[in-house]
């Protein structure tokens, strides 16, 4: 019998429940006689799937295993939203070492979007709205890594390690990595984390609803998000430039967007960002 914590169970709760509507929204437009949804359903059902998905990540990351996601998945196709108390029959565990390996990569994630951000900002030209999409939705995930390592009770020496794994400054293997990047593969890794940005927050409410508070998580990470930005910016520039870089393009875009960090999770309207990856009809940026 798994025996999931507050927070685990918190998570168990969304995801069962997103399966419910999501599964009561195709039995609904199929007993209409609908084949195919209509386009607002589709974006619904989209909002949909990707939220739970982001869920499955977070609580896999917390320690759920997969058998009991899968439960509680199916439990919530079948109809049954969740119960308080319900019964999950598993008796797979996930190593404490597995969930802080998981971690590492996840913090890794987190500074080579802020690698990509500083890259796109000195490369094209951005909206004012393109790069407040960016600066949400890295502040979504710096919140759900920060609140992932508050969880799992990470020590002193395992969050230094999750930061700079290896002897190199994050900065330099970031950079490193982001400037091998093509063009088209740059961009296409932008707007995969700007259409995170209609999804990204309801994880990250359920975390700070669960108790872990903007204190747990910045003791989980050093740097806030827009200064890892500035950070990457600068790492990427010639020495010589390095004071230039970080007052120029990524400073300007930061206050023109607003001096707020984004570390609060904010109401969206819920609006699904469509299959091809649209953020709405907004300009969030070059195409690929």
């Amino acid at each position: 019998m798994f025996e999931p914590n507050p927070i685990q169970a918190r998570l168990l709760m969304a995801v069962q429940n997103l399966a419910f509507e999501n599964q009561h929204l195709i039995d609904r437009s199929r007993a209409a006689g609908d084949q195919v949804l209509a386009p607002p359903a589709q974006a619904h059902l989209y909002l949909g799937r990707r939220t739970q998905e982001s869920f499955e990540a977070v609580a896999t990351a917390v320690g759920v295993p997969q058998s009991v996601l899968a439960y509680t998945t199916a439990a919530g196709q079948r109809g049954h939203r969740w119960q308080p108390g319900q019964p999950l029959l598993s008796t797979e565990e996930i190593a404490r070492d597995t969930l802080v390996a998981g971690h590492r990569v996840a913090v890794g994630h987190l500074q080579e979007m802020a690698g990509i951000g500083a890259a796109v900002a000195h490369q094209e030209p951005l909206s004012r709205t393109g790069f407040a999409a960016f600066r949400r939705a890295m502040g979504y995930s710096w919140q759900q890594v920060g609140a992932v390592g508050h969880a799992l009770a990470l020590t002193g020496p395992e969050r230094r390690h999750a930061w700079e794994p290896t002897g190199t400054a994050w900065t330099t293997s970031v950079a490193q990595t982001v400037g091998g990047l093509q063009r088209s593969e740059l961009l296409a890794r932008w707007r995969a984390i700007v259409d995170t940005e209609s999804y990204a927050s309801m994880p990250v409410r359920v975390l700070r609803d669960a108790g872990i508070s903007l204190d747990d998580i910045s003791r989980q990470l050093p740097v806030l998000p827009d200064r890892m930005v500035e950070l990457a910016a600068a790492a990427r520039q010639p020495p010589d430039s390095v004071s230039e870089a970080t007052g120029g393009d990524i400073g300007t875009a930061i206050e023109v967007t607003g001096t707020e960090l984004q570390t609060e999770s904010e109401t969206t309207d819920h609006t699904a960002a469509p299959p091809h990856g649209r953020l709405d009809g907004r300009d969030v940026g070059p195409d690929p």
